[in-house]
């Protein structure tokens, strides 16, 4: 157990080393390699007796944001050309800090940080991706990282949690470490919380991340990486020994995640990759898929018994307690934007008032953000998204190279986490927020400074993925 924070610390001065390099990879060293374990690397530091420890470990994300963000400004030769994505960032951030600086809410100004930090520090994020130097990212390695992240997580997935069949957390201290900061309690039947099982009790595992709704979606991060980077020229799959392993493990990762969210909009990003390459082939071969999964559920319906059948009804029909709890937490959230148009603060949704035991709405991304700053800054957040997504639609269709796949990824990606956004607080899934923003980012980057040919010069010279002998 104490990898976990030897590798979070180890990842963090290397981080740190490189930044004061002025080399970015240090930052994205950090995201990839520290934030998956950020959750076990502070509960295991915590069970070992090192408690004083902890806030110093909590302020590391900040710390390399900070710098990364700071050096990528510094490093600016010029006025940045602003995309529309770029002001409507700056408008979330702007607006929400005076949610921060005036005494807006219940809470006093360090419960309104706390808050301000949970909900509005991507901005920071995106923009270290949107002006960094992009002939200083090496992409081939930035996805391979991520899909090695995948595999590890399998692995301990298989090896440690599901052949044992016992949750990693209840060895690492999450609970302890849960209650002591977090004001947390103890809920369902194995001493952790109830996200880690289902309604009839079934294990739900989150392998080396903070819960399994994370793990679910890393899982939907590197699936979309893995297809963006083996998506050769001819917008084939190339079938590497390394993919197939990678994409194995996503498969793993999603299965034993028990999520349904991710679960669905797993097959629907395959569905989603199919038609962005224009493969009829495998688009025919998703309807067939989805008939096949019709004809299941009309026989689970009449001939399947126990609880496999009752978990497959009460999903589709919002009857099970986790189904109830999302539409419950919905129209309070609802309810509380319609008294207060304008917010009721920052805090008062999410972590800072699940702490206080005084939470207003949640399990949805959308409806904590309307809750704390007001419908505006929600409609400005989806503008943002679906800016993302149209902005990366439309440069697809020249991109070549690296920037392709790029785009390709960051628009499957977020393809790929919109039910996960409507079902969960997603931007507390540290890796994932830090990584999605930063490529977003990225990806903006390169449509902006250079929109008709590949913005990654030194890149080019690398042999092509396909090219790549098999690992």
């Amino acid at each position: 157990m104490f990898l976990f924070p030897t590798v979070y610390i180890f990842s963090f001065v290397y981080a740190i080393h490189l930044l004061l390099k002025k080399e970015i990879k240090g930052f994205l060293i950090f995201i990839i390699f520290g934030l998956p374990i950020y959750i076990n690397a502070l509960s295991v530091a915590f069970m070992y007796g090192f408690g004083r420890v902890i806030p110093f470990m909590q302020a590391f994300k900040e710390i390399s944001l900070f710098l990364a963000f700071g050096m990528v400004l510094l490093n600016l030769k010029k006025k940045p050309k602003l995309h529309l994505v770029d002001k409507l960032m700056i408008v979330f951030f702007i607006y929400t800090l005076l949610y921060l600086l005036l005494p807006i809410g219940l809470y006093n100004f360090y419960n309104r940080l706390i808050g301000f930090k949970a909900l509005s520090l991507f901005p920071l994020i995106y923009f270290t991706g949107r002006f960094c130097k992009t002939e200083s990212i090496n992409l081939n390695h930035i996805f391979s990282y991520i899909l090695i992240v995948s595999i590890i997580a399998a692995i301990v997935l298989l090896l440690f949690e599901v052949i044992p069949y016992q949750h990693l957390h209840t060895r690492t201290g999450f609970m302890d470490f849960n209650i002591h900061y977090y004001d947390g309690e103890v809920s369902g039947n194995y001493g952790l919380i109830w996200t880690f099982e289902t309604e009839s009790g079934l294990k739900r595992f989150g392998s080396i991340f903070s819960s399994p709704l994370e793990l679910s979606s890393a899982a939907i991060l590197a699936l979309s990486v893995l297809l963006a980077i083996a998506t050769n020229r001819k917008n084939k799959i190339d079938f590497t020994n390394f993919y197939i392993l990678s994409f194995f493990a996503t498969f793993v990762c999603i299965i034993f995640a028990v999520s349904r969210a991710a679960f669905v909009n797993y097959f629907i990003l395959f569905y989603g990759y199919a038609h962005l390459i224009r493969n009829k082939k495998l688009i025919t071969y998703f309807h067939y898929f989805f008939i096949t999964v019709a004809v299941y559920l009309m026989y689970a319906a009449f001939f399947l018994k126990g609880n496999m059948l009752d978990f497959i009804i009460a999903t589709l029909n919002f009857q099970n307690t986790s189904s109830i709890g999302h539409v419950v937490e919905w129209l309070n959230g609802i309810n509380a934007m319609i008294a207060h148009p304008f917010g009721m603060g920052l805090g008062s949704s999410g972590r800072v008032s699940m702490s206080a035991k005084d939470n207003i709405g949640g399990e949805n991304q959308l409806v904590i953000i309307g809750v704390q700053v007001g419908i505006i800054m929600m409609i400005v957040y989806i503008w943002i998204y679906a800016a993302f997504i149209k902005a990366g639609l439309k440069a697809l269709r020249t991109a070549t190279g690296k920037k392709k796949k790029l785009i390709l990824c960051v628009v499957l990606l977020k393809i790929g986490i919109i039910i996960p956004l409507m079902t969960s607080y997603i931007d507390t899934f540290n890796y994932i927020t830090y990584t999605t923003f930063f490529l977003s980012g990225l990806m903006i980057n390169m449509i902006v400074s250079n929109p008709d040919k590949q913005s990654i010069h030194p890149l080019n010279t690398e042999p092509a993925l396909s090219d790549m002998p098999a690992i």
